[in-house]
């Protein structure tokens, strides 16, 4: 049986509600990780999380509020890792190990750092997950908060890390200034990755890699992930699941996007332009963001009420005969 015939059986394999860019190697390791769990996406109040996008958000049943990357996310991270096997790579905010275990899986030297890590509880979950997928020699797990662990490593070390994956604390200024000390540690041939763009302030670091000089793309996955690369190496290309209709957020509205298509939001807003433009003096640029942000302000409180109904029925009290 040829390799591309297994390629299409394994896709077709895959869960209902997942998907895989075509031109991608796959992978499946959800056995080593006994807790995943399909989540339920009004089990998180994040603002960022795009709940209309239909693909599967999974979780650790121990913590169901806290989504991993999806699958489609996770090979982007496993086919961009297998650009830069043997070489050394750093991942800031591995949760469970799942993105970790992608990564390694690509054949890279991964040096992880999450402040969870710490916790001896979560530190042997991660550490019996990569163990069971054959990859815990080629990971370094670092308990500590980026930037400073991340500068102290590099010290100590004398390290500089090839491929990047910044998948931490979201809230600004983090994401900031995790990609500041990455971009001063990153080799000179080097790309770096984004999770969560979704969410503006993860969207700053992105925007200072392009300010720097940077190539950068955007990948339209269920979070939206970003890619920023400088030197002789190139990014994969990723086609986005074409079942979905894709919204980017207004503060991504200048990044090109891999695999874009004119969406039937960027048709809507057309069709809107043409009605108000003679009545207002605003750009259209600054009118695409307030339609943007409208949209997912209504969204958000479209769900919530049974956001609320559902937290409330989880610490209702059981009532016993």
């Amino acid at each position: 049986m040829s390799e591309k015939t297994l390629k299409v059986i394994e896709v077709k394999l895959l869960p209902k509600g997942d998907y895989i860019s075509s031109g991608f190697s796959t992978i499946q390791p959800d056995s080593y990780f006994p807790n995943i769990s399909l989540g339920n996406k009004y089990d998180s109040f994040w603002l960022y999380l795009r709940r209309d996008i239909t693909h599967n958000w999974y979780v650790d049943k121990r913590k169901q509020n806290v989504g991993f990357v999806s699958r489609d996310e996770a090979h982007i991270l496993y086919n961009t890792a297998l650009k830069f096997k043997g070489k050394k790579a750093l991942e800031i905010g591995c949760w469970m190990g799942w993105s970790a275990c992608h990564l390694a899986l690509g054949g890279v030297e991964l040096d992880v750092i999450d402040p969870m890590l710490s916790e001896e509880l979560f530190n042997e979950s991660v550490t019996e997950s990569l163990k069971s997928a054959g990859v815990k020699e080629s990971v370094n797990l670092i308990p500590g908060c980026s930037p400073e662990k991340v500068e102290e490593i590099a010290n100590k070390f004398q390290r500089k890390w090839s491929l990047i994956f910044i998948d931490g604390n979201h809230e600004a200024p983090a994401p900031l200034n995790d990609t500041i000390i990455c971009e001063q540690l990153a080799e000179a041939d080097a790309l770096i990755l984004f999770h969560d763009l979704a969410s503006p302030d993860v969207g700053q670091g992105l925007d200072y890699l392009k300010e720097k000089g940077w190539n950068t793309m955007v990948y339209q996955t269920m979070q939206i992930m970003g890619v920023a690369w400088r030197g002789n190496v190139e990014p994969v290309i990723h086609q986005p699941d074409p079942k979905i209709n894709w919204p980017l957020p207004p503060h991504l509205q200048g990044y090109f996007v891999s695999g874009s298509v004119q969406t039937a939001a960027e048709d809507k807003f057309a069709e809107i332009l043409r009605a108000v433009r003679p009545y207002t003096l605003l750009s259209e640029r600054k009118l695409f963001s307030l339609y943007s942000q409208a949209k997912q302000l209504y969204c958000y409180l479209f769900w919530l009420p049974k956001m609320l109904r559902q937290a409330i029925a989880r610490n209702k009290p059981i009532k016993h005969d």
